[in-house]
């Protein structure tokens, strides 16, 4: 599919089935997250699969949602801040490197037909001590993949010209058509 059909596809799926992902499928979306850029190419970010059952059970707790219960897989993703770096304004940019990675998961699992929800609500303490994460590194987001029971409808954006501003906030962008090129004949 394209990507402007892909990135329309994508939904915060809550409801899964119980049927497993083939690992070529798998293995797929990881490789769309091994590409994607990072500070400086540090590539601090890690991803974990979690399939095995106690595991899955033990996240699912650390993450106290009661809607999880029905993924039987999850991609966790972290990083050690130290293998990012610190922007010019002083912010700290690891949670941007694991972002992007998680974007390029959630993006590829789409293009794959699976669905999955972005988590950034759970104890982070219980999610580390689940998988044996580094004291050091941060757990940045969680998301169930999985074959999906239903698709949610999409929901109302807002409008270009709300999202987005014209050479200073707050100034409302108003795209113009195109001018074509016989205009200037």
């Amino acid at each position: 599919m394209d990507f402007s059909e892909l990135i329309s596809k994508r939904r915060s799926i809550r409801k899964y089935i119980n049927q497993p992902i083939p690992t070529s499928i798998l293995t797929r979306i990881l490789s769309a997250a091994q590409v994607a850029p990072s500070w400086a190419h540090k590539q601090g970010s890690r991803i974990i699969v979690v399939s095995q059952s106690d595991k899955v059970e033990q996240l699912i707790d650390a993450i106290g949602q009661k809607w999880t219960e029905s993924a039987v897989t999850f991609l966790v993703v972290c990083i050690d801040p130290e293998q990012s770096g610190i922007a010019r304004n002083k912010m700290n940019y690891f949670p941007v490197d694991a972002a992007i990675i998680m974007e390029h998961l959630i993006l590829a699992a789409t293009n794959e037909g699976l669905g999955t929800c972005w988590i950034g609500w759970f104890d982070e303490d219980a999610v580390k001590s689940a998988l044996s994460i580094p004291p050091k590194c941060r757990v940045i987001g969680i998301t169930p993949i999985g074959y999906f029971e239903e698709v949610p409808p999409a929901k109302e954006r807002l409008s270009l010209s709300e999202l987005c501003f014209d050479n200073e906030y707050g100034e409302p962008l108003i795209l113009k058509e195109e001018i074509k090129e016989k205009e200037f004949e």
